[in-house]
């Protein structure tokens, strides 16, 4: 019975780390959208030809989303699921900011999956979001906020 509990709670978090990606992943085929995914074998390959200090902070990164639009429709979808975060019980803002009323970044944790970054960024002409995800510290997170060790 133990193992039956064990085993539907594992799947069960497999389950809950891909579905908490879906939000981003039909990005890939939307054509209004910039889309790159950066997968840990990309992230290997770095680490072994970038320099060693510079690499340290790429280690605990699984995977990285790059999603991206300066057209009105893309834009408009990315700015919707921006909002959908802001209001989601599970994602907690970690921070906000804003620029003049020309920009706003919003920095967000999953706190079912606390290690996965995701920032956000609204503009009057384009809007972005980051995800990073993997197995990093507050340290590490924090480096990677502030642009240390590169």
């Amino acid at each position: 019975m133990k193992r039956l509990i064990i085993t539907i709670a594992i799947i069960a978090c497999a389950f809950a780390a891909m579905a908490q990606n879906k939000i981003f992943e039909k990005y890939a085929k939307m054509e209004d959208v910039d889309y790159v995914c950066i997968n840990k074998a990309m992230f290997n390959l770095a680490n072994s030809v970038l320099d060693a200090e510079l690499s340290s902070n790429l280690g605990g990164i699984e995977k990285m989303l790059i999603i991206n639009s300066n057209t009105a429709k893309g834009k408009s979808q990315i700015d919707k699921d921006i909002e959908v975060l802001s209001n989601d019980k599970n994602y907690e803002i970690l921070m906000t900011a804003r620029d003049g009323g020309e920009s706003v970044v919003f920095i967000f944790t999953d706190k079912r999956n606390p290690h996965e970054l995701i920032i956000a960024t609204q503009e009057k002409e384009e809007s972005s979001i980051i995800v990073y995800a993997g197995n990093f510290s507050s340290k590490e997170v924090y480096e990677m906020l502030n642009g240390k060790g590169n």
